[in-house]
């Protein structure tokens, strides 16, 4: 092989190399965090385009420091804070309204006593925190702590909002005890005797971010939103959505995200293959969607 030959090969091979490093660290790039632009997380005024931010009514003279462009505000304060159900300097009052449960013929946590998930039961834990603005009817802007804070839209719409119905017919269910002699510091315990066979929980696996919340602090792991969200952080593929009726397509207003606020993000995967590992680390499923026995 002469001198050209072996330069074109040898740069050839530099260029798959650096487009095979340049596509690895987007794939294991998170998404932005809730202090920076474009988290929709992030209601500050500043995060323009952003369908839900506060109005921006900076002024040098009359408004010098608007809370509009706080960013934590939102959801936490220091001082004077709902603390009730050792909720975390929550800055919110929690949503008043009464939620349907997901219910199935198959659902089995509905038959076991101890899955705290039986009629009347009311989300919990973070799950609460998260409908303190995700119910469709609780103002943005209305902190617990310190007047309203104007909003360009006040109340969540669409997708985004977790009313009664939809907590019903189209949401996963929360707020149930999962694992029984639970530690929340190594995430381990034993799941329901009645859920044994088709369920499992694997807190070291790869997946390992996928966490349960000791929620009354008795020693019960609960499923709740957090378990499968991140709230301040999506660590899969952010542009990665899906129609009503399930076509991957690019996100848009009318679409839904493959793994919104996810928790999770594997080595070269996909989102909708960061969603399958967040699913099995709870439902074993082997070949063909057949139950994995232990």
């Amino acid at each position: 092989m002469n001198s050209y030959c072996k330069k074109a090969l040898l740069a050839a091979t530099l260029t798959t190399i650096l487009v095979s490093l340049a596509y690895q660290a987007v794939a294991f790039t998170p998404g932005k965090k809730v202090s920076e632009l474009t988290n929709k997380h992030n209601l500050s005024a500043l995060n323009i385009g952003n369908t839900y931010r506060a109005t921006d009514d900076y002024n040098a003279l009359t408004n010098p420091s608007p809370r509009g462009r706080q960013i934590c505000i939102f959801c936490h304060t220091p001082h004077s804070a709902n603390v009730v159900g050792q909720a975390p300097l929550w800055n919110r009052a929690f949503s008043e309204q009464t939620f349907q449960r997901y219910t199935s013929l198959t659902l089995k946590i509905r038959g076991i006593a101890n899955a705290q998930y039986g009629v009347g039961a009311q989300p919990n834990g973070s799950s609460k925190l998260c409908l303190s603005c995700h119910d469709g009817v609780s103002k943005l802007g209305a902190v617990y702590n310190g007047p309203e804070i104007p909003m360009e839209n006040s109340l969540i719409t669409g997708l985004s909002k977790f009313d009664s119905s939809k907590m019903k017919t189209g949401h996963h269910p929360v707020s149930f005890v999962y694992l029984t002699g639970f530690s929340n510091s190594s995430q381990t315990g034993v799941v329901h005797p009645e859920l044994q066979g088709t369920y499992r929980f694997m807190p070291l696996s790869s997946a390992g971010t996928v966490k349960l919340s000791d929620t009354k602090r008795n020693g019960n792991g609960w499923m709740q939103c957090t378990t499968c969200h991140d709230p301040h952080q999506n660590q899969s593929d952010e542009s990665a959505c899906y129609t009503s009726g399930g076509v991957p397509v690019a996100c848009g207003s009318d679409t839904r995200k493959i793994a919104p606020f996810w928790t999770y993000h594997g080595t070269n995967t996909t989102a909708t293959e960061d969603t399958g590992t967040v699913c099995k680390v709870c439902h074993a499923l082997g070949a063909a969607g057949a139950p994995k026995w232990p």
